[in-house]
């Protein structure tokens, strides 16, 4: 009985022992510490007249200065408030160069907040200007902006919506998602207290486009999705481009006499073979005979997803070399991605396709990054899977008789060679990879997706000089 009592008595000690321990280390370990004072920074203004504006949220203390202001570099504290029992590392009185911003740390108690003092500089700057998705080109000497559109992008220029990027504390007028008559220039007015600009939209119809993306759609708002979002990339961001479709194509209705790059993205789903392709595309094996002429006088294409397989329609490829390894519906929406999104493996990092591509640290380099967490592609795909007649990427470029770029245990991009028999300029392109997409039915923050861009901005100039 004295043994079980005893054993109940060291029971309860080590219980209470480790019920302190326990108290001791919650709150973070902070017992004894003073943390019931206040770090807020109430206000604060610089030489006399410039009132910061407090974000505790981001403990941002932010000045704004005149437009022409350029003293930033000895502007003196002349009143800070904080929390009643704090104090700070700055005092009213000091002189601060804050070309760059400073800190600011508050302690009460034991209780301590930095928060990033910032001056600037009142500012009405325009960054980016869109037309309904296509994308201006602004000059920032004259604040003229220069929006080119074909007559059949379907944009009615009469109620065109248009949206605007610029500094920070800019305000756009009209507003930015506001409709506009752009048959006549129309003049957008930014202000941020003593800053102020106009910048002029002038909108022009191109007859003869450098560039080209090609569609079975009528014009481009009547592609799908996918479609639609490579279209508006390449219509906004090279200069020249336009969308035209392949009745545009066939009856002529297109001047081609400038075009030296064409872009041909169809998602959709597969056909199983090249002749299911010939048989589903009818439209574009119309307008075949003008594209064989692009190419035979050394225009350079790319193709995307299924429209790989007109690399054989236009004899770029033999015919038997068909991808063997095709999936996907015509839907917009499959695959979500993750906080570790998909990477893809490239046969060669120093290939021109692959330069400036925004990078993730440790990425291996052999890989590149198009996808952002959150974004969805819709995984269509046409590629050489390993297997029957190609076990191989040897075996891939020996039927096709291009160059592997790209694949994960595959080839899903390749390139084939121009009409004069060289890669590069007039050359060919193919991008089968799902993971080559261009639109995300769900939001994300685009990190790696602006490497689509790039990638396509690479191509360009690869396959045009």
């Amino acid at each position: 009985m004295i043994t079980k009592i005893k054993n109940f008595i060291l029971t309860g000690l080590v219980c209470c022992g480790i019920i302190a321990i326990l108290a001791a280390c919650t709150d973070d370990n902070t017992s004894g510490m003073n943390l019931s004072g206040e770090c807020f920074v109430q206000e604060l203004e610089l030489n006399g007249q410039y009132a910061a504006t407090v974000n505790l949220e981001k403990r941002l203390l932010k000045v704004k200065v005149p437009v022409n202001f350029t003293a930033k570099n000895n502007m003196e504290i002349t009143k800070l408030t904080l929390s009643d029992g704090a104090t700070s590392n700055l005092k009213v009185g000091d002189r601060l160069n804050l070309d760059g911003s400073q800190t600011l740390r508050v302690a009460n108690g034991d209780r301590v907040m930095d928060y990033q003092l910032s001056v600037r500089n009142d500012e009405a700057v325009m960054t980016n200007f869109l037309l309904e998705g296509v994308k201006g080109a602004i000059n920032q000497a004259d604040k003229t902006i220069t929006v080119s559109v074909t007559a059949n992008s379907g944009i009615d220029l009469s109620n065109a919506t248009f949206e605007v990027e610029c500094s920070e504390d800019a305000v756009c007028s009209p507003a930015s998602g506001t409709k506009a008559n752009f048959t006549e220039p129309v003049q957008i007015t930014l202000t941020d207290n003593t800053a102020s600009s106009t910048y002029t939209v002038y909108v022009t119809l191109i007859s003869r486009p450098v560039a080209l993306f090609v569609g079975e759609a009528e014009n481009i708002e009547l592609l799908n999705v996918e479609e639609k979002a490579a279209a508006k990339w390449l219509t906004g961001n090279i200069s020249g481009a336009a969308y035209a479709s392949w009745d545009d194509i066939a009856t002529g209705n297109m001047d081609l006499d400038e075009v030296k790059f064409v872009f041909f993205h169809r998602h959709c789903t597969p056909y199983g073979n090249y002749n299911g392709f010939v048989d589903a595309e009818a439209k574009a094996m119309t307008a075949l005979p003008k594209m064989k002429e692009l190419w035979q006088r050394g225009v350079g294409f790319v193709l995307g997803r299924s429209a790989v397989n007109y690399a054989i329609a236009l004899g770029a490829q033999p015919e038997d070399s068909y991808p063997n390894n095709v999936w996907g519906t015509d839907g917009e929406g499959s695959d979500l991605m993750g906080p570790e999104p998909w990477t893809y493996r490239v046969y060669d990092i120093a290939h021109p396709l692959w330069q400036n591509l925004k990078r993730s640290p440790g990425l291996g380099d052999d890989r590149i990054i198009t996808l952002d967490e959150g974004y969805t592609i819709c995984n269509t795909t046409s590629q050489f899977g390993f297997w029957g007649d190609y076990p191989d990427k040897e075996a891939v470029e020996a039927k096709t008789g291009g160059r592997a770029l790209g694949g994960d245990g595959n080839v899903s991009s390749w390139e084939l060679k121009s009409a004069g028999g060289n890669y590069g300029k007039g050359g060919i392109i193919c991008l089968g990879s799902g993971v080559l997409d261009w639109a995300s039915p769900t939001p994300y923050t685009s990190n790696y997706h602006d490497n689509m861009g790039t990638i396509m901005l690479n191509a360009f100039d690869y396959l045009t000089k």
